[in-house]
């Protein structure tokens, strides 16, 4: 009987030992808490870090609500601090914190895309685990995202292609691409601004240069455009772009998009488009009637003379119609004189040769190619170095002298219809 209620004793003993140290525990872990939520009525929320983060520990954990007050405390810290360590020092405290709530269960899918922005700002980033906390939260999000996070992931793909070692980086040059669609598609679907996507378009330019690399992932994006015509047209004028910065003009893929544009909607953008689209396929007369078509759509006095400049460009460096491009030249006003008129130069030099019963009579076309150049430099082209080449050519004296001409005499050039001085 003794010895049975020593044990008894004993056992009891025990048993109010541990319950006592629980409840220690349990008062230490209550007081942590306390402490905190004091620092957080005076927003001091490092402070309120420094107890919550040793009330997990006494704790043995927390619960959702703790681990929300824990984050939510983290990230004011890190929006507060100046000192750029020790913002990094609690960003990895932050990424640390939240991975603990996601294994217990308190923190998921609707984190995904904040843990990825931190992810970026810790002292050693994991980039690839932000890409997949990117990709998950949009995913898990159905695209519904501020818009800031389609630049932010992008950016994330940019690190990893520029971190990535020479072996991997052909790999990460495709995910680039392959990306740049998806997102570029999540854009337009949810009508996101323009800037987004200009963001996306210098990401790409930046680690992209070559037309081979880009047009093997445009196929299959091409075969899965928006259904709603302003998407469709976002999109496709986004891929365009692109193509155009690539130097993709000639392929045959710029070309579906171009129809499909102007299927959309036939306006002036998407006719000039196709008509330089035609002019880098070489096939200038194409290019010259569908820019005629363009400038019979243009209501603005400037554009048509874009128009016609672009087509002066294609008989003068294209099809070498310097009689034409000539034509074309002299009719051009505005803020293409200038250009125009030093075509227009080129052309009397080019033709010079063909115009004129002698040697000296067709030197003195230079005379006219110099005037049209002392025009188009009053009209703000630069043309010093073609000056200088074609007033080379004039006649010499001698040969003025010889061929029974004075300097200052008028002499009409039949080929152009105008008088010049001799020199």
């Amino acid at each position: 009987m003794k010895l049975k209620s020593l044990f008894f004793g004993m056992v009891l003993s025990v048993g109010f030992g541990v319950n006592a140290q629980e409840s220690d525990q349990e008062r230490e872990c209550l007081r942590m808490r306390f402490l905190a939520s004091e620092e957080l009525k005076i927003n001091n929320y490092s402070g309120a870090v420094t107890y919550y983060i040793k009330g997990e520990q006494i704790c043995k954990g927390y619960d959702k609500a703790n681990y929300d007050r824990l984050i939510a405390s983290l990230r004011n810290t890190i929006s507060d601090e100046k000192d750029e360590v020790r913002k990094k020092a609690y960003t990895d405290t932050l990424i640390a914190v939240y991975e603990r709530a996601e294994k217990a269960g308190h923190s998921g899918a609707e984190s995904y895309l904040l843990r990825a922005q931190y992810e970026g700002g810790t002292t050693k980033p994991r980039r690839t685990v932000a890409d997949e906390l990117y990709a998950k939260g949009i995913q898990a999000a159905n695209g519904k995202v501020d818009e800031a996070y389609v630049g932010l992931y992008y950016y994330n793909t940019l690190m990893l292609f520029n971190e990535a070692a020479a072996d991997k980086k052909p790999a990460q040059k495709k995910k680039m691409i392959s990306d740049y669609f998806a997102l570029s598609k999540l854009v337009s679907d949810n009508g996101m601004s323009p800037r987004t996507q200009e963001t996306l378009n210098s990401y790409l330019n930046y680690a992209v240069k070559a037309c081979a690399d880009v047009l093997p992932e445009l196929k299959g994006f091409m075969s899965a455009l928006p259904k709603d015509p302003t998407a469709k047209k976002s999109t496709v004028k986004s891929f365009i772009a692109l193509l155009d910065a690539k130097g993709c003009e000639e392929s045959k893929e710029y070309e579906m998009l171009i129809d499909t544009l102007i299927a959309i909607e036939p306006n002036i953008d998407a006719v000039i488009a196709k008509a330089k689209m035609m002019k880098s396929k070489k096939k200038y007369g194409e290019a010259i009637a569908t820019y005629r078509q363009a400038k019979g759509m243009a209501t603005d006095a400037e554009m048509k003379e874009q128009i016609e400049y672009s087509i002066c460009e294609i008989q003068f460096s294209g099809q070498g119609s310097y009689s034409a491009a000539y034509s074309t030249a002299m009719g051009i006003s505005g803020k293409y004189r200038g250009e125009a008129l030093k075509i227009a130069a080129q052309c009397v030099a080019m033709n010079a040769n063909s115009c004129g019963a002698g040697t000296v009579d067709r030197k003195m076309n230079y005379y006219y190619a110099v005037d049209l150049l002392e025009r188009a430099s009053g009209a703000g082209a630069n043309v010093s170095s073609l000056i200088g080449r074609y007033r080379g050519n004039y006649p010499s004296d001698g040969e003025l002298f010889d061929n029974g001409f004075k300097k200052g005499q008028s002499i009409n050039l039949s080929c152009w219809g105008v008088n010049v001085s001799v020199r």
